[in-house]
Order: C-alpha cells, then sequence, then structure tokens
C-alpha cells in the first residue's frame, strides 16, 4: 500500500462512519457513556483517563508493568523468566475497566474509527522510546493465516499504516505467521509452547534492521512477542524492543 492509497481509503472509511453516526444519532464514549459525536472516547474523558505514562524506573523493566516495589524486575519476571530475548515491552495502557469495552468494540464490533485513536496513543509511546533507544524500525506482528481474508483487515496492520502514513515510522512487515489456531483459544502452558514455532521472519529478507520494535495489540503471556524476538535475533538483530496496546495480567 501507497501513502496515496492509504489517505484514500481511510476518506472513504471516515465518511461511511460519520455517515452512520449522524444516522443512528452519534456515538457514545466508552468510559462514561456520554455522547461523544464521532469519537469513542469524549474529550474530557481522553484527558483524564488515556494519559501515556512515561517509560521510567516505575515499569518493569522485562515486561513494562507497573511496579509495586522498589526493585526494577516485577516478582512475576523475576520468578517466570519468559521473556528473554526481549529487551523491554512497554504497553501503553492495561486491560481492564472501560479499556476492555474499547478494545471489544474495536476487534469484535469492527469500529475502525477506533484505530486512529490508538495509532495516537501509540505514537506518544513510541516517541518515549525514541528517545531512550534511538531509530529503529517497526516490525508489526502478523494476523494468522486467512484472517484478512476472512475480516476484511487485520487490526495490527492498519495500526502499521498508520505509524508509517501518518506519523512516518519506518515500518519493516517482514514476520509471518504460519500457523491459524487462534491464541485466543489456547490456555496459558498451550500459548507457551508455540513459542518458536508460529512466527518467522519471511523467506528471501536479506537484511534484518538492528534495532526493531515489535508493535501488537494486546500482551498476554508474552509467548507471541517472545516468538517474533527469538526468531529475529537469531537472523541478526541486535536489540528487540515491543509496544502493544494493551496487557494483561499473567
Amino acid at each position: 500500500m501507497t501513502k496515496n492509497q492509504f489517505l484514500r481509503k481511510q476518506f472513504l472509511l471516515n465518511f461511511f462512519r460519520k455517515s452512520g453516526c449522524f444516522l443512528s444519532s452519534g456515538n457514545f464514549c466508552c468510559v462514561c457513556g456520554k455522547e461523544s459525536i464521532n469519537e469513542p472516547v469524549c474529550k474530557s474523558c481522553n484527558e483524564l483517563k488515556f494519559r501515556v505514562s512515561e517509560i521510567d524506573d516505575s515499569l518493569c523493566s522485562v515486561c513494562g508493568k507497573r511496579l509495586i516495589s522498589e526493585k526494577k524486575i516485577c516478582m512475576q519476571c523475576r520468578e517466570n523468566v519468559l521473556l528473554s530475548h526481549l529487551d523491554g515491552v512497554y504497553p501503553v495502557l492495561s486491560y481492564r475497566l472501560w479499556n476492555t469495552n474499547l478494545l471489544c468494540r474495536w476487534k469484535l464490533e469492527g469500529e475502525r474509527q477506533i484505530s486512529y485513536f490508538f495509532s495516537k496513543l501509540l505514537n506518544e509511546r513510541l516517541k518515549q522510546l525514541y528517545s531512550k533507544a534511538g531509530h529503529f524500525f517497526i516490525v508489526p506482528v502478523p494476523p494468522r493465516p486467512g484472517k484478512i481474508k476472512e475480516n476484511g483487515w487485520d487490526q495490527v496492520q492498519e495500526l502499521s499504516e498508520f505509524l508509517e502514513f501518518k506519523y512516518e515510522y519506518d515500518v519493516e512487515r517482514i514476520m509471518e505467521r504460519r500457523t491459524s489456531v487462534q491464541q485466543k483459544t489456547l490456555d496459558r502452558n498451550e500459548r507457551l509452547e508455540t513459542i518458536g514455532k508460529s512466527y518467522f521472519v519471511k523467506k528471501g529478507v536479506k537484511k534484518i534492521p538492528e534495532i526493531v520494535c515489535l508493535i501488537d495489540d494486546v500482551m498476554t503471556t508474552g509467548a507471541t512477542l517472545e516468538s517474533c524476538a527469538e526468531k529475529l535475533k537469531e537472523a541478526g538483530a541486535k536489540k528487540v524492543f515491543a509496544v502493544t496496546l494493551f496487557s494483561v495480567d499473567r
């Protein structure tokens, strides 16, 4: 996709979205429930509830979740070393309260205007990572085979288009997924067993960026991100970070 194609697609999506909102008497804020015209979160809730925290010592240096102690690594990561190939994970939001409703409206109900809202939050986190790690290339976690054909779109792919064409990040779509089983149908142990078996660097990729930032929508166990990081480092990446919209308590 080119930038012009992306802009045309977003123009059409916005046109149909606004037309639908007009015919249905507007949208409603996922936090307070009040009318929000065309946005999934009203202006006041956006300012109060969706501030992107800074990347600092208050976050676990492994999984990126907020610490409740003074140590740099949370208890879960100290007791169960899983993310050994990742150099840092930085979720934007925790998967709780109104955030679950917002994610449901986006992924299950197909409210694609939320992609624009989420891309703004991702951009804030990525700017922080840029200050910390220097220049990096974004690598989106690829969808399962057949997902786009079934659903018409993939959420992470759409986010990567916003990041590339609106915010002008360098995006490399060099990963592929070779299993079609949905991660949400697997329990924790089954997810961990997929590490190293589901995600691979595409054949024919000749050069891997030295510093990579994976992007995904949700981190649950971290198995998906670890799988991708392992293959990227095997292929030559020196550092692999990850930024996700949400993190789920493991």
